[in-house]
């Protein structure tokens, strides 16, 4: 998309509004003494500061959202409204499975969630859970929400570390009186029109999804609240409960199968149903072979027929039960003194579905006189040879009866789906307890002051079941002839009672499995794992008006406001996985690619800080405001922990220093010019600095040759498969022997092994952000008000491991030892089908990124009386236009590397779709009959994929439009009802084969794109 088409885009909305106006200009100052006062919308806001109670303007932009925006949305999970931002990335949402933590996050800027702070009316929130150092905010009562501002850009001079690309401010009613009501029940639809994905499965012989209503989601709160007899304070209760239905990935037509290059006749456009060979797959001495439905062993040559499809059974939506009661109060002990108190309870329970697991080639043995092992030739004996021959056997008995070997024990890599069993489900219960209270008050009618405490604990707990225990699976192979004849368990290695054979050897002429219950009882296996995370939390500050003592400038009425104070916070986290758990390379749960380790540690750290807010000018000449602002924050850390390499207790210290500078310029009421720079950082936390070395996966980009690693495909000219698109000598760089080369596999998903680690020396990341913008608010258009603001942010010794693209394309492009060093294969040459011995791309943690990115976001509102217009008495008019333009979003993995710019592109190390441009562009029609009608306008512009790809999906993720609308009709009174609908187009979601895991699924990525409709029906009763 052309620069130019991009600007004319981004400034559309602003052009509609700004023609309105045109058209209701000359009537709408006429008619403006007769506008109700309600119609009037306040200057647009700008806070980010501590300071209260000025009348100075803060140089911070920041976004609102209302209450009444988040009822339109139905949205019952507070991160499905800010993710609609043009500033917001997908993150945690309950459209992530693969990968979920069982939290609900918010990423500004696209720098990750860990770089957002969110608080509640001023206050931290604890980790998100054993798992995530993102705060979860599944805490945040939704329906208790008066407004959320939402601060992009640097702010820890004000708020502390994690402030780096923004703060998210949920600021909650207070002195709510009454009784109210809200319930709330939806579901998701979807036509299944894609008819595309209809060809693609049509072509591998899959079932195509139909028309389908699912995923319902009911949503209950009751609030209520009283002020004291004597006025003089007000309790409130809040309770919530949430009940959401799964969606299954095989319910949309978009993600019925995993999808990937195919130009055979078992493809449509270039693209095919590829699922995974993890299927029925043998790795013997004859090469790879596949097990036909009846028994028969063949050569592994890949396609449907081969392969499994697991993407039906994932699901596309967690189903979750959420629980939240939330109760705040305040009282004046005196006229000058007032004590307050928040104290919040959440369980959230949800589970993340994938398909059944496998044995997935892990390092098991059999042993050669198995009696199963005769199997392979199949019912017509056409098979290529019996499992006795593919595996060598008759050679190793006769060296074991010659006494060259002390057993008939082999290797035997097998993966076999676990099909006759059921999908793996992560079973994750987050329970959140905190407390905020303190005092707050004014000294000498001048001073306001407030100290307070804060205790928050998360309890987590995660237990996997339906994976493979790779012990009882080893026990299950090693099978001999039973007394009677019949094979059992090896009773000399079978420590676990109730073992029973695993025969994926044979199969029935037609086509069952021979596998029993009991056998899938004995094997599947339960994996616990628990943690807790505390925080504490002591603060304080003073402010006041020093004008008061003459502290003013000469040519300014207002005088220096200026606040101090102080915070002591400490984090603590501990996980505890049980020992199956903590078993790495798949040696515990077949399924795990990496053990679950135990982490502990604490994060420790005392901040005294400062801001003031200085008039410079006021009220002369061109000159209406001129004003200076500034904060200083003194951040001194402590950690403590075991070290992740070598588990001995470590400790650290060190300090941090964050400012802020800014300053306002009015030269009339109607504009205003804002600047601001921001020193901020992110101090490692508890996951960063003590996460013991494990295992996991990474998604790499698609190769020219359509393959993901660059050194997979086959030398054979007479074979389908492609050719390696990386040379022999490149290959060898990182670790392909030259027997290896021409023969390795590659990874249908596109998943590979990578091995990761914390550090304990860590240090804060810096950033530094700098704005400038402009407010205009004319007085000859009353209600409309338009802002400008440029950004760019900047963050310097950025934590984060090097990724594992980067790495394999530097050793690939030039043999680099810092990145070939980082690189290894496993036996078979892979980077996937086996880790038990850390293989994979090694991506160690430290203070090596930098990140970047910049753009300029635009806020146009507009309130006017439609009878200004000459539309009669037809009530208001409310447009609300939000949009960034993204001129740039890239990071350097490591010094000495290029940079990577994202701006437009996605995955190949860019993550998330990061567009040029989105907007939100909101009409509210509140109407004389006591109905109100918002229509959303979301615009979500086109990507291209970080890398070349033989897919044709791949290349280009098309712009989409969604059209949201709700109706809402005041009843009476105390009644309120309302029916809306999210893309109510139904607009279908882009398909790419590189969508990978979380916060990617089903082929696309849920976090940002809409996969189907919305539908709600809500209900609000209050007295």
């Amino acid at each position: 998309m052309t620069d130019g088409l991009i600007k004319r885009t981004a400034l559309f909305g602003t052009s509609a509004v700004a023609l309105l106006c045109a058209t209701a200009g000359a009537t709408a100052q006429a008619a403006n003494d007769q506008q109700d006062a309600t119609l009037e919308v306040e200057e647009i806001v700008v806070t980010g500061s501590r300071l209260a109670n000025t009348n100075i303007s803060s140089p911070v932009p920041v976004v609102q959202i209302g209450s009444e925006q988040i009822d339109s949305r139905g949205a019952v999970r507070i991160e499905e409204v800010l993710n609609v931002l043009p500033s917001a990335f997908g993150a945690q949402t309950s459209s992530a499975v693969n990968g979920a933590t069982g939290t609900s996050t918010v990423d500004l800027r696209g720098l990750g969630a860990v770089r957002t702070l969110p608080l509640i009316d001023g206050k931290r929130l604890p980790f998100g859970s054993d798992s995530s150092a993102a705060a979860n905010l599944d805490i945040v009562p939704t329906q208790l929400i008066e407004r959320v501002d939402v601060v992009t850009g640097g702010a820890s001079a004000i708020y502390g570390s994690d402030a780096v690309a923004g703060v998210v401010n949920f600021v909650l009613k207070d002195d709510f009186e009454g009784i109210e009501f809200d319930g709330q029940v939806g579901f998701h639809h979807s036509g299944n029109s894609n008819s595309f994905m209809e060809n693609v499965t049509a072509a591998a012989g899959f079932p195509d999804a139909e028309s389908t209503a699912d995923g319902r989601d009911v949503f209950a709160t009751l609030t209520v609240g009283a002020n004291s007899p004597d006025g003089r304070g007000n309790i409130t209760a809040h309770v919530a409960y949430q009940n959401q239905n799964a969606i299954l990935q095989g319910d949309r037509d978009i993600s019925a199968c995993a999808i990937g290059s195919n130009d055979g006749p078992l493809g449509f456009g270039g693209i095919g149903c590829v699922g995974s060979s993890n299927f029925r797959r043998f790795n013997t001495d004859l090469g790879a072979l596949f097990q036909q439905e009846d028994g028969t062993l063949v050569p592994l040559v890949g396609g449907p027929a081969q392969t499994y499809n697991f993407g039906p059974l994932n699901y596309f939506q967690r189903p979750n039960e959420r629980f939240n009661l939330y109760t705040r109060g305040h009282y004046d002990i005196t006229d000058n003194m007032e004590v307050f108190m928040d104290l919040s309870f959440m369980n959230n329970n949800t589970a993340a579905q994938i398909a059944p697991s496998a044995s997935f080639n892990r390092p098991f043995q059999i042993n050669c006189d198995n009696p199963l092992l005769q199997n392979g030739l199949g019912p017509n004996g056409e098979g290529v040879a019996t499992f006795f021959d593919a595996l060598g056997c008759g050679a190793i008995i006769e060296a074991f009866e010659n006494g060259e070997r002390d057993n008939v024990d082999r290797a035997f890599f097998n993966s076999h789906r676990n099909v006759e069993g059921d999908p793996r489900v992560s079973e994750l219960d987050n329970t959140n307890w905190r407390i905020v209270t303190g005092f707050r008050g004014e000294l000498f009618d001048n001073f306001q002051w407030e100290t307070f405490g804060q205790f928050s604990r998360v309890k987590t707990q995660d237990i996997s079941r339906n994976d493979l225990n790779f012990d009882r699976v080893q026990q299950a192979l090693f099978v001999v002839d039973g007394p009677n004849g019949q094979p059992i368990c090896d009773p000399a290695r079978n420590p676990d009672a109730g073992c029973v054979p695993w025969n994926i050897l044979g199969r029935t002429a037609d086509g069952q499995s021979l596998v029993t219950q009991d056998a899938v009882d004995f094997v599947q296996g339960v994996g616990i794992t628990v943690g807790e995370t505390n925080q504490r939390v002591v603060g304080g500050t003073i402010q006041g008006d020093f004008g008061r003592y003459g502290l003013t400038s000469p040519f300014a009425e207002d005088g220096v406001s200026a606040l101090a104070g102080f915070e002591y916070r400490k984090d603590e986290l501990e996980r505890i996985p049980d020992d199956v758990s903590q078993i790495p390379g798949g040696r515990g749960l077949t399924g795990v690619g990496g053990g679950t380790l135990p982490v502990s540690g604490q994060v420790e750290v005392f901040e005294l800080f400062m801001e003031t807010q200085i008039p410079i000018v006021q009220d002369a000449p061109l000159i209406r405001e001129l004003s200076l602002s500034g904060a200083y924050r003194r951040s001194q850390y402590s950690t403590k922990g075991d070290d992740p390499i070598t588990g001995n207790p470590t400790s650290n210290d060190f300090g941090t220093n964050t400012f802020f500078v800014g300053t306002n310029y009015a030269p009339v009421d109607d504009i205003r010019f804002r600047v601001q720079f921001q020193r901020a950082i992110r101090a490692p936390n508890v996951f960063n600095l003590f996460l013991t070395q494990n295992t996991g996966l990474v998604d790499l980009a698609t190769g020219p040759n359509g393959l993901f690693d660059p050194c997979a495909g086959t030398t054979d000219p007479t074979d389908s498969i492609p050719s390696p698109s990386a040379s022999l000598a490149q290959c060898q760089n990182t670790g392909v022997s030259a027997a290896q080369y021409g023969t390795i596999e590659d990874n249908p998903a596109g998943q590979y092994n990578i091995v990761t680690s914390g550090n304990a020396d860590l240090e804060a990341e810096v950033s530094d952000t700098f704005t400038v913008g402009t407010v205009w608010t004319p007085s000859y258009l009353p209600g409309f008000s338009l802002a400008v603001d440029y950004f760019n942010i900047t963050i310097d010794g950025a934590i984060a491991t090097i990724p594992a693209q980067t790495t394999l394309d530097r050793c690939i492009a030039n043999g680099d030892e810092r990145f070939c060093s980082l690189i290894q294969r496993d036996q078979f040459g892979t980077l996937w089908l086996d880790n038990s011995n850390f293989e994979g791309i090694r991506t160690p943690l430290d203070n090596i990124a930098q990140l970047k990115t910049t753009g300029v976001d635009f806020s146009a509102k507009y309130s006017f009386d439609l009878e200004a217009i000459g539309l009669g008495n037809a009530g208001t008019l409310n447009l609300d236009y939000n949009a960034t333009w993204l001129r740039s979003n890239s990071f350097t993995p490591i010094e000495g590397t290029d940079e990577v710019e994202c701006q437009g592109l996605y995955r190949g190390g860019c993550g998330v779709p990061n567009p040029e441009y989105r907007h939100i562009f909101l009409a509210n029609w509140q109407t004389p009959w006591d109905v109100g009608v918002t229509a959303t306008w979301r615009y979500f512009g086109d990507v291209e994929l970080n890398g070349t790809s033989g897919n044709p999906v791949d290349a280009v993720l098309e712009t989409r439009n969604y059209l949201d609308l709700v109706v809402r009709w005041q009843a009476t009174d105390f009644a309120e009802f309302r029916l809306g609908a999210n893309n109510l187009l139904n607009n279908q979601a882009p398909i790419t084969t590189s969508a990978g895991t979380a916060p990617g699924n089903g082929n696309t990525f849920p976090a940002s794109y809409d996969v189907d409709r919305f539908i709600f029906f809500g209900v609000n009763f209050r007295y």
